[in-house]
């Protein structure tokens, strides 16, 4: 599986350049896995997702702070979290 840590140049919120927060990480169909830390608000920011299909396909689980919150196949929405 290939990780990218997503860097502070593609952060959209600024609370998300100040330290502190979570590490919330969404790992695609694909195998890519992209870590977002400094996430301040985990629920919002894992609502803000598209787990629809992209260039990486769709995303098949979510973690915080390395402890899985969601799964493609778990039965509830992402926007349930």
């Amino acid at each position: 599986m290939s990780q990218l840590k997503v860097s502070d140049q593609y952060r959209t919120n600024p609370l998300s350049l100040k330290p502190g927060g979570y590490t919330v990480t969404a790992v695609h169909e694909s195998g890519k896995i992209f870590i977002y830390d400094k996430v301040k608000n985990p629920g919002a920011y894992i609502k803000s997702m598209s787990t629809e299909q992209s260039e990486h396909g769709a995303i098949s689980e979510v973690l915080i702070d390395n402890k899985s919150v969601w799964t493609q196949n778990c039965g509830r929405s992402i926007w349930e979290i």
